[in-house]
């Protein structure tokens, strides 16, 4: 009888055990958001293309995706933009030697963004198309009143503008 009683308690546990987890499980994948953003790169003078005319008569071009966001919408989409590799006609200027996004923390409808690594900037157009790429993605996201951009623990200005002293 005392076996069949601690048998009892043992399956009682697993069953609860295995239902937690299965519960856990699907907790997780519910938090997985897929959204429609834009993501922005850069035509070169020439290209054909249309979009906002900026910098060295560039044209900034808006290519939709589809994402899932782990995180939150803001940080996946820094994140495919950061992954976004270069086509024929639109080029990704948001790379560079070990370039990547560290977090994004957010309170009171500030957003902070913390960025690792150096962006490929062979002149002042490329500062400026970074600018742009990164601004206007950020753009979007209204439910924010400012979003911080930081690289290497300094203000992304502040980067932009002692890359830009060399040119």
């Amino acid at each position: 009888m005392a076996a069949r009683l601690n048998n009892f308690f043992l399956i009682s546990i697993l069953l609860t055990t295995v239902v937690i987890i299965q519960c856990s499980k699907s907790e997780s994948t519910d938090k997985i958001e897929k959204k429609d953003v834009k993501i922005y790169l850069v035509a070169l003078e020439g290209s054909g293309l249309s979009g906002k005319l900026f910098g060295c008569n560039d044209v900034l071009v808006s290519k939709e995706i589809t994402l899932k966001a782990e995180k939150s919408v803001l940080e996946s989409t820094l994140s495919e933009l950061i992954a976004f590799k270069s086509t024929s006609k639109l080029q990704n200027f948001v790379r560079g030697p070990a370039l990547m996004l560290i977090q994004v923390t957010i309170a009171n409808r500030i957003a902070d963004v913390y960025l690792k690594g150096d962006f490929n900037i062979s002149g002042s157009c490329d500062i400026a198309r970074i600018k742009e790429q990164i601004y206007e993605t950020l753009k979007q996201f209204t439910e924010f009143r400012k979003i911080n951009i930081f690289i290497n623990n300094q203000s992304f200005e502040k980067y932009l503008d002692i890359a830009g002293a060399t040119f």
